[in-house]
């Protein structure tokens, strides 16, 4: 098999994506700067065009945008969501800025040009993460395992959703991000050249911007380190090596973040404070089975390919072998920790979206579990071939009931499910046989979903 044949499926996999968004015009069917991208975004406009980090400009009469702010008590405003995506977001934002004053359009952050702009955003970013992550496949993997698990990770998942139509929220930016920062920490590790190590704190200090809590990822890193084949007395001396090398890694965290702890202390008074304001973390009752097997979101009913990875985790051996603690330990403490939140289900969303991101993580045991079925006879090849063209399907027939929220956002039950399987209509009684959310009681901690 050719060396640029896995190449060469990420190519056409980002071509698919890039036609099927221009088919499917997410901007023509929805407001793109609307819910959690509404935070998400505010930053540029209120930075480059009204200059006004106090988000006042709202207020003030004739603003068209959408804005959302929270109140604070002491009376200041500020963004729920912290900046690290609208970083990734502003070459985007430049070139719907320029286009929109060449062609003489409304030059206030929110005209047509601007959503237009996050949704390529997101197929760019999605393009880019798989390239970075055929990079380390192909590291520990032939050429058709690389290709066969990134064909099932862009078509498979729930990721084809997060880099399409819900393309300018934070997932598909989050698994770029993973997929950079894993790939210099891998040659970081061999080679801890001052580039990487500026360039790591970089990556870091943005996974850590688009949402603290994907500071999971950084303790697999930690993890996958420590695991390593080297003596104690090896690990210490390649830190003690590393000099002013860690200075630079530090530098990086610090500029990306940077920003946001002047803009909090310009809003809020305090450098660091919990902006998910009534939101709180119930860790003594995860929703750890609802997020897996639950018909409102979970993960293994709505993303079942990633069974495939699950059973991967104890196929890797090799050189693959010292990932296996840092993989189940970082998979699990993710659970752990994203089905904590009150809000478990993630509001307004198809599958788990939450666990995006953590895909480049489960690429290798799914690499892992590819080359293990390569290995054994036909028939267990051609089943595992049919199971991956089902779960395809799958994914992309439940993607399209979604976008017409036939697959509800938020309120799917048993019922539900089977009563749209297969349709596109909408069954007799379809409301009824929802479970809606309820909000408060979430909040509180308590049971709200059978």
């Amino acid at each position: 098999m050719s060396k640029k044949f896995s190449l060469i499926i990420v190519l056409l996999v980002s071509v698919y994506v890039v036609l099927f968004t221009f088919r499917i015009a997410p901007w023509k069917q929805k407001k793109i700067i609307d819910q959690d991208v509404t935070y998400y975004y505010g930053y540029l406009p209120a930075t480059f065009i009204y200059h006004d980090w106090s988000f006042r400009f709202p207020d003030k009469p004739g603003f068209t945008g959408h804005v959302w702010s929270l109140g604070l008590p002491e009376g200041g405003r500020i963004q729920k969501m912290t900046m690290g995506v609208a970083m990734l977001y502003m070459p985007f934002f430049g070139l719907a800025h320029l286009y929109t004053w060449i062609t003489g359009g409304v030059m206030n952050g929110y005209s047509p040009a601007y959503h237009q702009a996050l949704v390529w955003a997101g197929v760019f970013y999605l393009f880019l993460g798989l390239l970075i992550l055929r990079k380390i496949l192909n590291s520990y993997f032939p050429e058709g395992v690389s290709s066969l698990v990134l064909i099932t990770l862009a078509l498979a998942t729930n990721l084809f959703n997060y880099a399409s139509w819900d393309g300018a929220m934070s997932h598909v930016y989050s698994f770029f991000l993973f997929a950079l920062a894993l790939r210099v920490f891998l040659l970081w590790m061999d080679k801890p050249a001052t580039g990487n190590s500026f360039l790591l704190g970089l990556s870091a200090g943005l996974i850590l911007l688009i949402r603290p809590s994907n500071v999971v990822f950084l303790v697999f890193l930690v993890v996958l380190w420590l695991f390593r084949k080297e003596s104690s007395r090896e690990k210490g001396k390649f830190l003690i090596q590393l000099k002013f090398k860690w200075l630079l890694l530090i530098l990086g965290v610090i500029l990306v973040w940077l920003p946001q702890l002047v803009y909090w202390k310009i809003n809020s008074g305090h450098w660091l404070i919990y902006s998910y304001l009534g939101e709180p973390f119930f860790f003594d009752r995860p929703n750890i089975i609802n997020g897996l097997f639950s018909y409102r979101k979970g993960w293994l009913v709505y993303t079942p390919v990633m069974i495939f990875s699950l059973t991967g985790m104890f196929m890797m051996d090799g050189r693959l072998s010292r990932w296996i603690v840092p993989v189940i330990i970082a998979f699990l403490l993710n659970l752990y920790i994203v089905f904590s939140w009150w809000c478990w289900w993630y509001g307004g969303s198809f599958s788990a979206r939450a666990l995006v991101e953590f895909y480049v993580v489960l690429a290798i045991p799914l690499g892992a579990f590819y080359r293990w079925i390569f290995r054994r006879n036909f028939i267990l090849k051609g089943l595992t071939i049919i199971l991956l063209g089902f779960f395809t399907w799958l994914n992309l027939y439940q993607s399209k009931q979604y976008r017409s929220s036939l697959l509800h956002w938020d309120s799917m039950s048993k019922e539900a499910y089977w009563g749209i399987w297969g349709r596109q209509s909408w069954p007799e009684h379809y409301e009824d046989m929802l479970i809606p959310t309820d909000a408060e009681k979430a909040r509180r901690g308590e049971r709200e979903y059978p």
